[in-house]
């Protein structure tokens, strides 16, 4: 429980805008998972608080979810897929993306493919990361007429802080088609309740 409590503590501590001032956005997602699904919800600087619910659909990880920005009202339906390398500490993955709502018209509700390759090694209660991915998107308009739209570095470490409760802060940052001009840096610190 003591742990727990630091946990928490530490997220509040990173939520205040002194620590927000530093990048261009920052969040707090929460999590709890059983083996079935996940319930998560994500406050970020933006205030376009998020709901999600998750779980195994067909073999792949797949995701709702809703987020509410005053009355604003989006959704996202995303499935993807992440596998190990071999038995090196890299992974590999891709997923799709569909995102509709109150933002978006008929023909401008977008669909998101992301590839990603990234490494992963456990060390004690500790597990540093690294990831790059790729984005194309398309329009409603014409769902197969994809284009080349962003990519991303992600960094960060997740922390074992008991059996049942793991601490993740993950760094990211936005790039262009080429991997060049960095732009938007985004940190997240998730706790995930195992149940």
């Amino acid at each position: 429980m003591k742990k727990t409590i630091l946990t928490v503590a530490m997220a509040a501590m990173l939520s205040t805008t002194a620590m927000a001032d530093d990048f261009d956005n920052t969040a707090i997602k929460m999590t709890a998972e059983t083996d079935a699904y996940s319930i998560s919800i994500k406050a970020p600087k933006t205030g376009a608080t998020e709901f999600a619910i998750g779980g195994e659909v067909a073999s792949l990880d797949a995701t709702a979810t809703w987020k509410r920005n005053g009355d604003v009202d989006n959704y996202a339906i995303k499935a993807g897929k992440s596998t190990s390398i071999g038995t090196s500490p890299m992974y590999a993955g891709a997923s799709a993306e569909f995102t509709f709502g109150d933002s978006f018209t008929a023909k401008t509700r977008t669909l998101d493919l992301s590839p990603y390759v990234g490494v992963s090694h456990v060390m004690g209660k500790l597990t540093p990361f690294a990831e790059i991915g790729y984005a194309w998107q398309s329009t409603q308009n014409d769902f197969v007429d994809l284009d080349r739209n962003s990519s991303y570095i992600e960094f960060g470490t997740g922390y074992a802080v008991s059996e049942s409760v793991t601490a993740k802060l993950a760094v990211t940052e936005a790039r262009d088609i080429e991997f060049a001009n960095p732009s938007d840096l985004q940190a997240e610190l998730g706790l995930t309740f195992k149940f």
